[in-house]
């Protein structure tokens, strides 16, 4: 639960300054100029990578199960 906290907390981190550097498209930028100073910034990858591991935390983890018969024996 902690890594899932965690992740949303990156993720949100990298939107808030992916929303802030949208002001680029009003002052002139198209959105290809946008995208292109974009993938040079960190946030983008604070956004990825928080998405990423937010969904990795939620997959199940496969465990092995302990034999409850472990003597052997045929019962």
């Amino acid at each position: 639960m902690f890594i899932a906290a965690f992740g949303v907390l990156i993720a949100a981190i990298g939107a808030v300054g992916l929303i802030g550097y949208l002001n680029l498209t009003i002052s002139g930028y198209t959105l290809y100029e946008y995208w292109h100073f974009i993938i040079l910034r960190p946030e983008l990858y604070f956004f990825a990578g928080g998405l990423l591991l937010t969904a990795l935390s939620f997959l199940p983890i496969p465990r092995k199960m302990k034999n409850k018969n472990q003597s052997g024996s045929v019962e």
